[in-house]
């Protein structure tokens, strides 16, 4: 059964696809001869709605795809943009190789399917789609007098990009921010000092329009959240490894509500971030 979307505008030439049925947000900017998306959504099927639309609403060809990280709710939809230009992390590759031999491995698929329907809609249409630009630092794209740029920051995972439109001081943030809940820290590649480092960049930018890699748009109030959940957090943990204590002993900051169907954010954070400190 197919998803439907809309898409909302942001800025001017900013666009991005907000909705919970889509797992993840995507979004575009629009430059004058051409469209540069950022993220996929997770299905294939919604990603070539949202090439479609994009395409068709204005009437310009998608030259570029920034993939912002590895996770799946990311990579999943690639191949309706594989005739474009996909760039990323010069470190999604190894990310990548490593979930398909696990978790995205045929069998774990399979089971996938069988532990979801609604997965077993989409799941045998997912093609791995290697991005054929790789980033080390960053890149500007330019049209005309219109540039953007992209940026390699690592912190939610080590292959984290985020991308700003400084014309229009719109952040294409990625999962570096969660808007309104609690961030996912417990993947095995974050670094949770590069996190913090790259928020307190933003702070010191001239941005108005925050789009998350989940949640609703945002905006400045929401990196201080973040970072003062950091904050707060790795000082919990310091704690508790001064203490000789274990990492379920970590408390958590208020910052966000978890519910009980997510309290596995809460353990894997807590797990990651123990094992992170204790070995720094």
């Amino acid at each position: 059964m197919g998803i439907h979307f809309e898409i909302q505008q942001v800025s001017p030439r900013t666009i991005a696809v907000i909705d919970g049925q889509l797992a993840s947000n995507a979004s575009a900017l629009l430059l004058d001869d051409y469209i540069v998306a950022i993220d996929a959504t997770m299905r294939p099927d919604t990603s070539q709605t949202f090439r479609s639309m994009l395409e068709e609403k204005y009437q310009r060809p998608v030259k570029y795809l920034c993939v912002t990280h590895y996770h799946g709710d990311h990579v999943f939809g690639l191949k309706s943009f594989r005739d474009v230009t996909i760039f990323a992390s010069a470190h999604i590759v190894g990310n990548m190789q490593r979930r398909m031999s696990t978790d995205w491995s045929p069998q774990a698929l399979a089971a996938r399917k069988k532990g979801d329907p609604t997965a077993a809609e989409w799941i045998d249409d997912v093609e791995f789609i290697f991005p054929s630009v790789l980033l080390h630092q960053g890149i500007d794209l330019f049209n005309k007098d219109r540039r953007v740029e992209f940026h390699h920051s690592g912190g939610h995972t080590s292959c984290s990009v985020y991308g700003y439109y400084p014309d229009e001081k719109v952040l294409f943030a990625g999962d570096l921010i969660f808007a309104g809940q609690m961030p996912f820290a417990g993947d095995v590649t974050c670094d949770p000092e590069q996190w913090m480092a790259v928020l307190r960049t933003w702070l010191n930018w001239d941005i108005v329009h925050v789009i998350p890699g989940h949640g609703p748009l945002t905006g400045m109030a929401e990196i201080r959240k973040h970072l003062d959940f950091f904050e707060l957090l790795k000082k919990a943990t310091l704690d508790v490894i001064q203490a000789g204590r274990e990492p379920q002993d970590i408390s958590m900051p208020a910052t966000y509500a978890v519910s009980e169907k997510d309290q596995w954010l809460v353990e894997s954070t807590q797990k990651h971030w123990y094992e992170f400190y204790n070995t720094a």
